[in-house]
């Protein structure tokens, strides 16, 4: 069975990435867009992901969905469950939101192994690619995006399954919710420190 990964480009250029402005640094309405042209891209491993992952975070123009493309459809698409189904996944991204934590903002190790070990043992002693979200250090909390690869592809209703009463987003896991690779965030200066921070984490970490 081949892995994909299913790339929606906004059909009129829209920016898909959360801006925050103001003193107050006041979240601005985010806007997705109605249509997009799709893509999708052959995946083995985690390496290769992470590879379509780095590439993602300097076009603000794209998000990944788990979703497969309805055959006998013409770009542009809108994103909706007619247009595309629901398809078990080897990749995973988790989404873990507005985690209390009093530690260090910018020690990431000791964040990402906190949020690690809020999930469950099969992912305590892996790799996964993870990227900081753009309101990391701006709202309380540690908020982060851990993609992993699987032993076998999954569902939607056995991901959330897996993590149920796990502090992470579940809504990801349906064919249309996007998932936001680019972890930027516009700011007036000084710029968040922590926002842009991208890696694979190991399994030494933890």
């Amino acid at each position: 069975m081949s892995e994909d990964v299913t790339i929606l480009t906004s059909a009129n250029h829209t920016s898909l990435i959360k801006t925050f402005s103001g003193p107050d640094l006041k979240e601005q309405p985010f806007v997705i867009g109605k249509e997009f042209n799709v893509t999708e891209e052959p995946v083995s491993n985690l390496q290769s992901l992470s590879k379509i992952l780095q590439r993602l975070e300097n076009d603000p123009t794209q998000t990944i969905i788990r979703g497969s493309l309805i055959e006998d459809q013409t770009n542009p698409v809108p994103r909706n469950k007619q247009t595309f189904s629901a398809t078990p996944r080897q990749w995973c991204m988790i989404d873990i939101d507005s985690l209390a934590w009093d530690g260090d903002i910018n020690d990431q190790r000791a964040m990402l192994s906190y949020a690690i070990k809020q999930l469950p043992a099969d992912f305590q002693s892996v790799d996964c690619w993870y990227h900081f979200s753009s309101s990391m250090g701006i709202k309380a909390g540690i908020r982060v995006h851990l993609w992993f690869w699987l032993e076998r592809p999954c569902t939607d209703e056995e991901m959330k399954a897996w993590l149920s009463g796990c502090p992470v987003d579940l809504r990801l896991f349906n064919p249309i919710q996007i998932h936001l690779a680019l972890s930027k965030v516009v700011l007036p200066a000084p710029r968040n420190p922590v926002s842009n921070v991208t890696g694979t984490r190991g399994s030494a970490i933890g």
